[in-house]
């Protein structure tokens, strides 16, 4: 779409994780390859053993994949776009009813479309940098308090950590999303686009990737 200005993950951590994708999907093969060779031998338990592997490598891919080529944001210069996991914050689907296999079934994706005038606020930092921010609970707050009671201590780390763009519309309607390694300069384009259709449109960041731009006007 001609005007469309897009921000995803940059394109160094593309490149990176990318050789680490290639290495594991090869790795993934050689496991078909030995188990399809272990079951002509007989070796029933090296196939067994070759197939978990199998599972685990492309259980990997997958879910890398899911992390790193998925997600965006963008504008046309009248709607913003949200291209998210269904779950909002992680690539896999941590909401299964299997809880065993959950960190193995990769998230479902949405795209959620926002009218840049509707716009009132943008935070872009962490979770207790946002919840410092908002004037009252919302959906933002109820699933954030979720995730924080988690038993999961590698969930609750990784959403501690990880920055995330919040916006509010005027009606006090919020949507979210991780923003881990996404290419700051393109965000920022981003935000200049909507700040020139809403001059009252209010930003704040307390993230160190925007902290040194001065204005996003």
């Amino acid at each position: 779409m001609a005007g469309m200005l897009k921000a995803g993950t940059n394109a160094r951590y593309k490149r990176t994780n990318l050789i680490v994708i290639i290495v594991v999907g090869l790795a993934a093969l050689f496991a078909v390859s030995a188990v399809v060779y272990s079951i002509v031998k007989a070796q029933y338990l090296f196939a067994l053993a070759w197939f978990i592997a199998f599972i685990l490598a492309g259980t990997y891919v997958i879910i890398r994949v899911n992390t790193i080529f998925v997600t965006s944001i963008s504008t046309d210069g009248t709607n913003l776009y949200m291209k998210n996991w269904t779950n909002n914050f992680l690539p896999y689907d941590y909401n299964s009813k299997i809880k065993i296999l959950s960190e193995f079934i990769p998230a479902k994706t949405k795209v959620t479309s926002i009218p840049l005038m509707e716009i009132n606020k943008i935070y872009i930092g962490t979770k207790n940098f946002i919840k410092r921010n908002l004037d009252t609970k919302n959906d933002f707050t109820e699933e954030i308090r979720a995730l924080e009671n988690s038993k999961d201590f590698y969930r609750k780390r990784t959403i501690s950590s990880m920055d995330i763009i919040y916006t509010e519309t005027y009606d006090k309607e919020c949507y979210y999303m991780p923003i881990v390694q996404f290419d700051a300069k393109d965000v920022i384009k981003i935000l200049q686009a909507i700040s020139r259709r809403n001059a009252d449109l209010e930003i704040k960041s307390g993230s160190r990737a925007y902290k040194r731009i001065a204005t996003y006007k």
